[in-house]
């Protein structure tokens, strides 16, 4: 019978590590160590293995099971939950932008904030559990249904979205499916608003890349397949004024982190951006 190559038997090593450690968060060093392997040659297999999709590389640069091994290994092992792998995501996202940033589910008609993640002139903002109506924090989950979905989950809410709100919401989710995220606008009356059920606001139809905006939230859905949305990602408490282009920019930075938090959840099979 013939033997490994030295190469190979490195390689699955630290697979098999991984899997007999599959809810751990490993750095470079400890991965090292545990095998007694140079540090060149292990962050060599570990890229590899992270672009293969076999790990994950967290922000924090520790790595974890990949959504291939995940997908192999269900049965044998419990899943990472998608919010153990958003919740780094999401702290990235709020210490970079200096932003709150919240993981949403929907339950029923009502939005949940099921964690969040505040920079430091942020602390002390909505706690997780905390509950919203579907518009407009929910705007993210909209996105990927259909027109008929919408119209019917836009028909339960209470109160009812008046006209006006509703062919705004609509417009907005027409922008969100050309650019695959929904960004509201703060209303002129802002700082009075804040305890209303529903904050005025307006959502983004178009943008101009050299027009002022003040942007209230963006928001990106999580992805579980074609329709289905696992969760949302939203960021708030921008602090100053923004250009259309840096609305843009923070647009596709939110995007970037929910399509690597799909392609965990999915084992790489879903592009949310088709």
């Amino acid at each position: 019978m013939s033997r490994q190559s030295p190469a190979v038997e490195r390689i699955v090593a630290i697979l098999n590590f991984f899997i007999e450690h599959s809810q751990g968060a490993f750095t470079l060093t400890q991965v090292a160590k545990s095998l007694r392997l140079s540090r060149a040659t292990t962050l060599s297999i570990l890229l590899g293995l992270v672009e293969a999709g076999y790990l994950y590389r967290r922000p924090d640069k520790t790595y974890v099971f990949g959504p291939v091994l995940q997908a192999l290994a269900v049965g044998a092992h419990p899943p990472l939950p998608p919010l153990a792998v958003a919740s780094q995501e999401m702290r990235t996202l709020a210490d970079e932008l200096d932003v709150v940033a919240s993981a949403l589910v929907m339950e029923g008609d009502e939005i949940v904030v099921q964690e969040r993640a505040a920079s430091v002139n942020h602390l002390g903002g909505a706690s997780p559990a905390q509950r919203y109506p579907v518009s407009p924090a929910g705007g993210a989950f909209l996105i990927p249904l259909g027109d008929q979905e919408i119209a019917v989950k836009l028909d339960r809410l209470k109160p009812p979205l008046t006209e006006d709100e509703r062919d705004d919401l609509l417009a907005g989710i027409a922008f969100a499916r050309r650019h695959h995220y929904i960004a509201l606008l703060a209303a002129e009356d802002e700082g009075e608003g804040r305890d209303r059920p529903r904050p005025g606001g307006r959502f983004v139809s178009s943008l101009d890349p050299a027009a002022a905006y003040r942007l209230r939230f963006v928001g990106a859905p999580v992805m579980e397949a074609a329709g289905v949305a696992t969760l949302a990602i939203s960021l708030s408490g921008f602090r100053t004024t923004m250009t259309g282009a840096q609305v843009e920019a923070t647009g596709r930075r939110l995007l970037e982190t929910c399509g690597r938090i799909s392609a965990f959840i999915t084992a790489g099979r879903f592009d949310p951006e088709t």
